[in-house]
């Protein structure tokens, strides 16, 4: 009877150990959401002090980005400067209460080493120009699904993630009215986007 209490005994270690050893690679996973900064005014105010924001249709979308990643746990949000960026971060910025900070593009690379080195384990979201995602993905380190961006790509949301052991995936969905010239390719595509229980398609 003692030796099979002190089997139970260690049974129940083993399986303790497993699980905090599983919870520890699942908290040390970084996942980093990218988007553009959604659609905004082209009207030059030339007399007046009222900086052009998004219109309508980008207001929309920045509500939609935060019913797409409400779950996720965003704890960094970073954007670009400009009252764009500051309205399409707004709504999920207000949601999760965190404070946006700004980046500036000088060097796309080193900013995103910043970002892999100081946020690991965090869920970041980056909202950025046109002219820089598809460089930051590349500096990521995995392979970006197009050169660049169409000037309608407004509703795609990339996801990166990094392991611990430094694997990287990443794969894309659209979010919000659909707005895009760019068609996603098939190995990157989840059309129905529930990051927190799909694994992603693709590895690097």
């Amino acid at each position: 009877m003692k030796k099979i209490n002190c089997f139970k005994g260690f049974f129940k270690v083993v399986i303790t150990l497993l699980l905090l050893s599983n919870f520890n690679a699942f908290a040390q996973k970084t996942n980093i959401f990218i988007v553009r900064v959604a659609e905004k005014s082209q009207t030059v105010l030339a007399a007046s002090n009222v900086k052009p924001g998004l219109t309508s249709e980008g207001h929309d979308r920045a509500e939609a980005l935060v019913k797409i990643l409400k779950r996720e746990k965003i704890q960094t949000i970073y954007i670009p400067t400009g009252k764009p960026a500051e309205q399409t971060a707004a709504p999920l910025a207000e949601k999760v209460k965190v404070l946006p900070r700004v980046y500036t593009a000088d060097s796309v690379s080193a900013f995103i080493s910043k970002i892999t080195r100081n946020f690991q384990g965090n869920n970041v979201l980056i909202v950025a120009e046109q002219k820089d995602l598809i460089q930051m993905i590349s500096a990521l380190g995995v392979k970006a699904p197009f050169d660049g961006l169409a000037n309608d790509d407004y509703d795609l949301l990339f996801s990166i993630s990094i392991n611990e052991n430094d694997a990287r995936e990443i794969f894309i969905t659209h979010y919000g009215k659909k707005h895009h010239e760019s068609e996603i390719p098939q190995e990157y595509n989840i059309e129905k986007y529930n990051p927190s229980f799909i694994p992603p398609v693709r590895s690097f």
